[in-house]
């Protein structure tokens, strides 16, 4: 009978194994995959995202591993841009990080395992089922039925909603996100920026370059299928990855550059604002929970902070001896505390993204005024925290800007 089973070894799922077992529970970290395995992702770790890392004693590591990038650059429809540099926001590292998946995933497992959790690999949980001492996870591997007691699980399954919708968490599989992403090397012009663009891809969507040690960068595009403009979406992700690398500054770009591996689609769940995340001795971490920026697609930053607060929440409950449901639910209030506000707000602006004319005003206006700039990062970033909201005057800031250069 293991204290707490974590379904899942990604970020969140790992994170939380982490801060249970160097509390001193029994943990059982379980994944489909072998370790170390890649996942496809953009992989930019944002400032929230660093610090939970060097919480864990991992930030160093990952620097080893990854590309430090001090600044955000952001291209309007229109061609317009402007460039801003990390805002140091909160304590925070003034600056992000972009690393593979293959990588940093496999360095958390590994903190997992050295704080005292158990690692198994290849097994497909298909079902939790409660019972009178707490919940059954069951599954295969190569073939064999697996089975193992524990008295709470944590599910960590990223975006697939099949284990969600089995025990009745989820009542429907959610509207997602689309993406693709694919890496090339001995890329030209490649700069210490985080670089967003809005050319060159389908609106509300975006497209980014991430950049990587030895001339090396993690290149993709998404886009939402909402509302009216649905019907105008690409048929699929990888489609508008070739629209968005054929535009003529990625052209420029990767002349002479060399893709790496094959394009890689993938699903993104942007639904926490309405996504349940406690279900009967249960507990969802990360992108399971919908836990990836409306806005911007990042999810690693949510996942590794809603396993901190799970963790935390679960020493709690266990230092007590109540994991009843009511007590447990109290997770939710946590997240949304933490998150709601911000992904509120975020859905809110999505809607502006398919109006080319007012991203180009947009732009235009934040490379002329720094309050707007500074404002248009931190939501970029996500450094906005529930815990202040997005700062009333931050956006009042903002829009005097725009007026004031006559753009509103």
């Amino acid at each position: 009978m293991y204290d707490v089973i974590v379904i899942g070894a990604g970020p969140g799922g790992s994170a939380t194994a982490h801060y249970l077992a160097r509390h001193g529970l029994d943990v059982l970290l379980l994944d489909k995959f072998d370790f170390p395995r890649d996942k496809t992702c953009g992989d930019a770790l944002t400032p929230r995202a660093l610090e939970v890392l060097a919480d864990m004693g991992l930030l160093e590591a990952m620097g080893q591993v990854g590309c430090e990038v001090n600044k955000v650059k952001i291209f309007a429809p229109g061609g317009g841009s402007t460039v801003a540099a990390m805002p140091h926001y909160n304590g925070r590292p003034g600056y992000a990080m972009i690393v593979p998946r293959l990588s940093l995933d496999n360095a958390i497992r590994e903190r997992a395992v050295d704080s005292g959790a158990k690692f198994e690999g290849r097994i497909q949980v298909t079902n939790i089922e409660p019972t009178e001492a707490g919940v059954r996870v069951s599954g295969g591997r190569r073939g064999r039925s697996v089975t193992h007691p524990a008295r709470l699980a944590v599910i960590a399954t990223g975006a697939s909603p099949q284990l969600l919708l089995q025990t009745g968490i989820l009542p429907e599989a959610p509207p997602m996100m689309m993406a693709a992403r694919a890496y090339f090397e001995n890329i030209n012009y490649l700069t210490d920026e985080m670089q967003f663009y809005f050319e060159g891809v389908p609106l509300p969507g975006y497209g980014w370059v991430f950049p990587l040690p030895d001339s090396t960068a993690n290149i993709g595009a998404g886009f939402f299928r909402r509302g009216r403009t649905a019907r105008h979406m690409p048929a699929t992700p990888a489609a508008a990855f070739e629209t968005f690398i054929n535009h003529p500054p990625l052209q420029t770009m990767l002349a002479g550059a060399r893709r790496v591996g094959p394009v890689k689609g993938y699903p993104l769940r942007i639904d926490f604002a309405t996504a349940p995340t406690v279900g009967e001795r249960i507990l969802v971490v990360g992108e399971a929970a919908g836990l990836v920026n409306p806005l911007t697609g990042e999810g690693i930053d949510y996942a590794l902070e809603s396993g901190r607060i799970a963790a935390r929440h679960l020493i709690d409950l266990f230092g007590d001896g109540d994991l009843s449901r009511p007590k447990l639910a109290v997770y939710d209030q946590l997240l949304r505390r933490q998150f709601q506000s911000l992904f509120r707000f975020c859905y809110r602006m999505q809607g502006f993204l398919p109006y080319r004319s007012l991203l180009n005003r947009l732009v235009k206006a934040a490379d002329h005024q720094n309050d707007l700039k500074t404002l248009l990062v931190n939501i970029v970033l996500g450094n906005y925290d529930i815990s202040g909201g997005i700062p009333r005057q931050a956006i009042l800031k903002g829009l005097f800007s725009l007026a004031a250069a006559g753009f509103l």
